[in-house]
């Protein structure tokens, strides 16, 4: 067997790799190389003569479970074929289909999601006399999935018998959903002893990784699959769980130390990632956490620059500041794009950083989340002002017309449109013409007119007025709050069109008009390329937690932004601060956390205050760049300004 020194692992990896005497938990520290402890372990097992149809591995993601199959075929060549690695829900499936009989279905069972499990709720709730529009046919999905997964209990016998009829339907058809495939394998497993017998032995080398993501019905089936004294190896981070709101318990990791008396634990605490500072930062931080098993991450790339602290005005100030850091030090390092990364705790914070960067000229891409230009909200609005502006975009009055509902269809629009070819003219200069002679003429013609009107208040008008006659006289406003799933959704939604008005504001106070304002909006809102490398990356810290980049932006560090509102209203303070190590953690070399002052909500201005994650890390590694003016990373910052400045003039 190797030693640690010839096969490239730590000390703590060896044990993990090859450790062999039951129960195994790994903790696995951001940048500790979990991946290759895991993959090292599976080949480990194959490379000693395990059978490979006695080893499953599991993990969260399609994705995930691709990657590690892929490592192995690289590592074992065809000696992985056998091996089963996939997701939960899969091996669910593969229960299900084998044993099809003994939960009610056939072996060609189909699995229902999104528009197929809405139709059959949708069936439900109609046979049950009761409304079925989109929103409830959500509600009740949702519903039904929590009382599933054991997330709610049932207090209300009206749900209860939604989910039997449902149930009974889905049986009927021969279908499962989603929660179906980790459901009937908790029955499968719990009732029928020789169908626990026959998957204990393709479990017999049992392996979970991310495992601080998974779900109390998931950790019940790995209790049936693997006894107590069995080879299960475990692989997670407890300060890195961030899915309790669709049903991870990190508890899960303490329960196992209960339920495997014998279990060994192994800690990768040596990082290959970030810097010194970063870790000394994010380890003093979720140090403040009570529910963890305990580790410290220690840097093997030496204690790097500290962490810088900002405070601006507004967001936008905000997103003005870190576009001209950027810019200035990818102009003096000359680096690439993609090195770069903006995290936000909520989507919606995107929006002031896309225009900051887009007018600074840098490429971005906006992962797990949709660009501020690409929202519903902002394309309707955009509709009625490209129509205000060209009456001959005929492409922006069938989005207008259609925006709100007029109660004009798509008949009467062909109808109009067969018009407007015979007189030659726009759809439009269509409404406005005495000749139009149709039913809906009179709703064409007084759309027409509005259009008309709302086209001189822009000419001769206050601005901000016509921005909102717009808002006000199409009831697009009332839409976007009617359409909206509660009153967050609705205010969220309201305050991108808002942006959108102030944006409008700013340009005619430059001495712009409407048409070149939606020039300036075309050319920022140019679809950008979907590949994201060679491109600044904006996304949640959700959507971040895997990756790493060389220098991270944290923006929005303010309490209630994050740590969320919401989390401190329903004391989930624990989840946010692993969330802001997951943050911090995806940096490499350099890591900036910035703060606003203020901020607009529901139409006001508030005073911000700094996020309680700026005061717990160790001060000692941090910079409040603002603060100290002096400080050798406020001079650093002012000489990457001039320098960004003397390449762009030609100077160097």
């Amino acid at each position: 067997m190797s030693t640690p020194s010839s096969s490239g692992l730590n000390e703590a990896q060896y044990q993990a790799v090859y450790y062999r005497n039951g129960p195994l938990l790994v903790l696995a520290g951001a940048g500790s190389g979990k991946t290759r402890v895991i993959t090292e372990r599976i080949a480990a097992l194959v490379e000693r003569d395990v059978p490979d149809h006695a080893i499953t591995a599991v993990t969260f993601t399609n994705k995930a479970a691709k990657e590690m199959r892929e490592r192995l075929q690289q590592r074992l060549g065809d000696k992985a074929n056998g091996l089963r690695i996939c997701t939960f829900h899969a091996l669910g499936l593969a229960m299900v289909r084998e044993h099809a009989d003994l939960v009610g279905r056939k072996a060609n069972v189909s699995v229902f999601a999104g528009a197929e499990q809405k139709t059959v709720m949708r069936s439900v709730l109609s046979e049950m006399k009761l409304a079925a529009d989109a929103d409830q046919v959500d509600r009740m999905l949702s519903r039904v999935s929590s009382l599933k997964s054991g997330l709610l209990e049932v207090h209300e016998n009206q749900l209860a018998a939604i989910r039997e009829t449902y149930d009974a339907l889905l049986e009927k058809m021969n279908a499962v959903d989603f929660d179906d495939l980790l459901v009937l394998p908790l029955r499968l497993l719990s009732e029928h002893d020789n169908v626990r017998a026959i998957w204990r032995e393709r479990a017999r080398y049992f392996l979970v990784d991310e495992y601080q993501d998974s779900s109390r019905i998931q950790y019940q089936l790995v209790r049936l699959l693997v006894p107590d004294d069995g080879n299960l190896t475990v692989v997670g981070d407890d300060d890195q769980s961030i899915y309790g709101w669709r049903g991870a318990e990190v508890k899960n990791l303490f329960q196992l130390e209960r339920d495997y008396t014998n279990l060994h634990v192994v800690r990768l605490e040596e990082n290959y990632r970030s810097t010194g500072s970063i870790l000394q930062a994010s380890n003093s931080l979720i140090a403040n956490n009570s529910e963890r098993l305990g580790k410290t991450l220690r840097s093997t790339l030496g204690q790097g620059k500290p962490i810088r602290v900002w405070g601006s005005p507004n967001p936008e100030e905000e997103a003005r500041r870190l576009a001209g850091d950027i810019k200035s030090h990818h102009a003096r390092s000359g680096g690439q794009w993609d090195a770069y990364c903006v995290l936000y705790r909520a989507s919606f914070q995107s929006r002031s950083i896309e225009l900051a960067l887009r007018e600074a000229g840098i490429p971005y891409h906006v992962s797990g989340g949709m660009s501020f230009f690409d929202r519903a909200e902002i394309q309707d609005i955009l509709a009625y002002l490209r129509l205000i502006a060209n009456f001959s975009d005929d492409l922006a009055f069938m989005r207008a017309i259609a925006r709100p509902r007029r109660g004009i269809g798509s008949k009467a629009l062909g109808d109009l449109g067969f018009f407007a070819m015979a007189e030659d003219c726009s759809l439009l200069e269509a409404c406005l013409k005495e000749e139009l002679d149709h039913k809906r003429a009179e709703a064409l013609r007084e759309f027409g007119d509005m259009i008309v009107g709302l086209e001189h208040q822009f000419r001769h008008g206050e601005p901000d007025d016509a921005f909102d006659a717009v808002l006000d006289l199409t009831r697009l406003e009332a839409a976007i709050r009617a359409e909206a799933d509660d009153q967050e959704v609705a205010e969220r939604r309201m305050s991108n069109v808002l942006e959108l008005r102030r944006w409008w504001v700013i340009h005619t106070e430059r001495g712009g008009d409407l048409t070149e304002f939606l020039q300036h909006i075309f050319l920022l809102a140019e679809k950008q390329d979907d590949d994201p490398s060679g491109q600044v990356r904006l996304m949640t810290v959700h959507a971040a937690k895997g990756l790493e980049f060389d220098q991270v932006y944290v923006i929005g560090m303010e309490e209630g932004i994050f740590p969320h509102r919401n989390a401190l209203d329903e004391n989930r303070m624990e989840e946010e601060r692993r969330l802001m190590y997951v943050a911090m953690t995806r940096a490499r070399f350099l890591l900036t956390l910035s703060y606003s002052l203020t901020r607009r909500r529901f139409g006001t201005i508030e005073k911000c205050a700094p996020s309680p994650f700026l005061k717990e890390p160790d001060q000692s590694v941090l910079r409040w760049v603002d603060k100290d003016a002096d400080s050798e990373e406020a001079h650093e910052e002012a000489q990457d300004h001039m320098a960004a400045m003397r390449k762009m003039l030609g100077l160097e």
